[in-house]
């Protein structure tokens, strides 16, 4: 049954893109090409409708909470002090931070900190957790949740010692858009 009220769908870009697709094998890169041409105006919204309906049936689109099969574990490895970018996203997608390690491949102390940056040369900062040290795998302290993800706001890290066999920063993030 088609929308109440709608356009006809035979207009619809969504339908026209997507036509010989299954469900299943819908990615996020076709269904970010199919809505970027929408507008927000009253001519797009049998087109948002649609979006909203199949982006949420398809698992690409969520009203509230994670996306499924949205789930991301990175892991960078460091092996110098100083600033490094740990996560950036892609424009468009924003990403909740679920939980995050500092860990030592060796048994020498580091010193480090997590932040969210706003510019490229880390010169906008905001910390997560500035007081992560020791000689063992370290947790970041996450009780400013939720700490969002996105293209705009990445996550760096900074190293103001490094154990001589390395540290890695472990990230569990979820997409949330």
């Amino acid at each position: 049954m088609p929308l109440p009220d709608a356009d006809d769908a035979k207009k619809s870009n969504l339908y026209a893109q997507l036509r010989s697709s299954q469900l299943d094998s819908v990615t996020q890169a076709n269904f970010d090409k199919v809505k970027d041409p929408v507008y927000l105006n009253a001519a797009f919204e049998d087109e948002a409708r649609r979006l909203k309906l199949w982006g949420e049936i398809a698992g690409k689109l969520s009203s509230s909470g994670p996306l499924a099969g949205g789930g991301t574990y990175v892991e960078v490895a460091v092996a110098a002090t100083g600033h490094i970018l740990v996560y950036q996203p892609d424009p468009g997608e924003v990403y909740v931070l679920m939980n995050a390690q500092i860990a030592n491949t060796g048994s020498e102390s580091f010193s480090a900190s997590l932040s969210l940056h706003a510019a490229a040369d880390f010169s906008q900062g905001v910390p997560i957790d500035n007081s992560i040290s020791g000689t063992t795998n370290q947790s970041v302290d996450m009780l400013n949740s939720p700490v969002y993800v996105s293209n705009e706001l990445f996550l760096g890290a900074y190293f103001g010692t490094v154990g001589a066999s390395g540290n890695e920063v472990k990230l569990a993030l979820h997409r949330v858009r």
